[in-house]
C-alpha cells in the first residue's frame, strides 16, 4: 500500500495544519472505521532549515528516514538511510521521538507499519514524502548529492558474513493446509551488523510473511565494510517454503 503525503513548503503553518487534519480524520474513523487504512501522522514536531547550512551557503538538503510504528501507534525504531549533509539528518531526527501516529489497520485490525519518510529541505520550507511499507528511497535524483547513503552489496569489501541466522519457524500443520510459497524480504544491515527494517515484497502468503520477517529481525552479521569503513547496506533474502517442510 502506498501513500504520498505532501506538506506545503510554508513550513511552520504547513505542518501545523497537517496535524489538525489528521486529528479530525482520527475522530471520524472512531465512528465508522474502514477495514484498511494506512498509518498517519497525528502530531509532529516542526523541522526547520538548519542555520549552519545557511551560513555555509547551502540552500537545499535531503534526508531519508525509515520509521517503524507499531500497532499502538508508537514509534519503535528509526533508521537514517541517506542524507545530503548531516545537519539536515540531525534536524529531521530532532523531533521524531515526539511525533504521534494513528496506527494503520488491515482487515479492521491495527497493524505494525514501516514508513519511508523523505525530507526535502529548501530555504523557504520543507517538503515531506511518505511511502508506507516500501522501504525504497523516493530521492533517486539526489543519489549523486548524498554524502551518506546505504550501500549496495556490490560496493562492499566482502559479502556480509552471518554471525547469527535464525530460520523461520514453520509449523508442520501448515504443510497439510497447503500453506507454501515464496517470500522475498528486503532489509538493511547497519554499521553494527544488525538486520534492520525487514519488509516483505507484496503478494506472499500472510502467514509465511510473518514468520520470515520475525526471523530476519533476529539476524546478525559481521559489520559490513566498504573501503575498510563500516557502512549501512541494503540486502535481500528469498525464502522458499516447500514440500520438504524446510524454508
Amino acid at each position: 500500500m502506498r501513500s504520498l503525503l505532501k506538506i506545503p513548503t510554508l513550513l511552520l503553518t504547513g505542518l501545523a495544519g497537517l496535524a489538525t487534519g489528521f486529528t479530525a480524520l482520527a475522530k471520524a474513523e472512531s465512528v465508522t472505521p474502514p477495514d484498511d487504512v494506512p498509518c498517519t501522522i497525528g502530531e509532529s514536531e516542526k523541522p526547520t532549515f538548519p542555520v549552519r547550512m545557511l551560513n555555509e551557503g547551502v540552500t537545499q538538503g535531503m534526508v531519508n528516514v525509515l520509521l517503524f510504528v507499531d500497532a499502538n501507534g508508537t514509534l519503535r525504531d528509526s533508521l537514517v538511510t541517506a542524507y545530503s549533509r548531516k545537519a539536515f539528518a540531525d534536524e529531521a531526527l530532532r523531533g521524531l521521538k515526539d511525533w504521534k501516529f494513528i496506527p494503520g489497520r488491515s482487515k479492521g485490525q491495527p497493524v505494525d507499519t514501516v514508513i519511508d519518510l523523505s525530507f526535502h529541505f529548501e530555504v523557504q520550507g520543507v517538503l515531506v514524502l511518505q511511502n508506507f511499507g516500501k522501504g525504497v528511497s523516493t530521492a533517486d535524483r539526489w543519489l549523486d548529492k548524498f554524502e551518506y547513503r546505504a550501500a549496495g552489496v556490490q560496493e562492499l569489501d566482502r559479502v556480509p558474513t552471518p554471525l547469527n541466522i535464525v530460520e523461520p519457524t514453520y509449523p508442520r500443520e501448515w504443510m497439510k493446509q497447503g500453506i507454501v510459497g515464496e517470500v522475498v524480504v528486503n532489509f538493511y544491515i547497519d554499521e553494527t551488523g544488525r538486520a534492520r527494517f525487514p519488509v516483505a515484497v507484496p503478494g506472499a502468503h500472510e502467514q509465511l510473511t510473518g514468520i520470515a520477517l520475525a526471523a530476519v529481525q533476529q539476524w546478525q552479521f559481521i559489520p559490513p565494510k566498504s573501503k575498510g569503513r563500516p557502512v549501512l547496506v541494503r540486502a535481500r533474502q528469498v525464502f522458499q517454503f516447500n514440500a520438504d517442510n524446510k524454508p
